[in-house]
């Protein structure tokens, strides 16, 4: 049995010396700056702890798709470059210029709303242009790019310093031909702005699969967030030897009995015992990020074990070989002995998206983070929230 003991019934542990790995990897693969993307709490592993991690180790700006992101990393004293993804109110766009955080551009309505808010406070709003290469989710038509970035230069109170677009199928395949379509929109886009003398400093397209296998979609940026986190970038891909993986989810055994055969398990009693056998119950549920799906399993004594019955909102129960003793070590996500569950096992078994897998977990599942340069042994420095 694992003896590393927690004050929690279940915990998720984040590695930040895996993340400094995994930023300084990034970056020499990728060879332009890095912005890294900390969105939804970055991903779920704390937006500031993580931010502190990567700008550390060489990311020169950060990334987020809310302007109430943004205030959380402003008020935990992070002065770096922010860009915000997503719509902001006008309330916002005003706050915004004081915190000195750049925003999206993605339409004409938005740049009226910017040129407003910045003569009303009388100081300028710094913005990436948004271009939509064939995502169709935010941002103008590539034929409307150079009146758009015209008509900024007109107006009062806009800086335009960046410009950018997103790819949307460079996950699945690197030489996938609506990939090599966006790129080619975007290159003909900046090359437009270039002649008209509007192309702002930053031109980014590139994620973290771009980051890895699309040299042509890096510009003059990449943005990554993901595969900093230790989550591949390809799908289709084994895990990068290059990166590390960054969380691991664990728990503690709550009770271990021999129930008798013929006993149903969890809600319907979709599992009945075949005859006595150990069933363990943890305190991890659906209500934790833990997906009530048939087929999940848990590492306990380094060893698969099957989750059997429903998983409940706080808790599901296991199927054991034999008895173990309460408090024993459960891990959810993360390596035990030889065996290990990942998040790339968890995409087909979830039908879902690494991201949503981590972006899942509840926070009142308590982070742990584990230093830069230190490990276990060194708890006293471990950072909870």
């Amino acid at each position: 049995m694992d003896t590393f003991s927690s004050p929690y019934p279940t915990w998720v542990e984040i590695d930040l010396d895996a993340v400094a790995q995994n930023t300084r990897a990034v970056h020499q693969i990728a060879g332009v700056p890095l912005m890294a993307v900390v969105k939804s709490n970055a991903y779920g592993f704390g937006a500031p702890q993580i931010a502190r991690t990567v700008l550390a180790v060489g990311a020169e700006a950060l990334a987020l798709a809310r302007f109430g992101e943004a205030r959380v990393l402003r008020e935990a004293g992070i002065t770096a470059p922010i860009l915000v993804f997503g719509m902001v109110t006008p309330p916002e766009v005003d706050e915004a210029i004081a915190q000195q955080v750049t925003l999206t551009l993605h339409s004409f309505e938005t740049a009226e709303l910017f040129a407003q808010r910045a003569h009303t406070v009388d100081k300028p709003v710094r913005v990436h242009l948004k271009v939509d290469t064939g995502f169709g989710r935010l941002g103008v038509l590539p034929e409307e790019v150079s009146d758009l970035a015209q008509a900024c230069r007109t107006m009062s109170g806009i800086t335009v310093d960046g410009i950018y677009s997103h790819l949307a199928m460079a996950d699945e395949t690197p030489d996938h031909p609506v990939t090599r379509q966006q790129i080619d929109r975007f290159t003909h886009v900046l090359d437009g702005l270039q002649t008209a003398g509007l192309r702002p400093r930053w031109a980014h397209l590139g994620n973290s699969a771009a980051a890895f296998g699309l040299p042509a979609a890096r510009f003059d940026m990449v943005r990554v967030g993901t595969a900093l986190l230790g989550m591949k970038p390809f799908y289709f891909q084994p895990f990068p030897a290059v990166l590390k993986r960054v969380i691991s989810w664990k728990a503690q055994v709550a009770s271990c009995r021999l129930l008798p055969g013929d006993w149903g398990v969890s809600y319907g009693h979709e599992y009945v015992t075949a005859g006595p056998e150990w069933i363990a119950t943890l305190p991890v549920g659906y209500g934790d990020g833990f997906r009530r799906l048939p087929g999940n399993q848990v590492l306990i004594e380094g060893q698969r074990v099957p989750v059997v019955g429903r998983v409940c909102n706080d808790m599901c129960m296991v199927r054991l070989p034999h008895a173990v003793p309460v408090g024993s070590q459960v891990v959810v996500i993360g390596k035990q002995g030889d065996e290990e569950i990942t998040t790339d096992e968890l995409i087909d078994r979830w039908h879902t998206s690494q991201a949503d897998i981590v972006s899942g977990i509840n926070l009142r599942v308590p982070r742990v983070y584990i230093p830069v340069g230190n490990g276990l042994d060194r708890s006293e420095n471990i950072e909870l929230t």
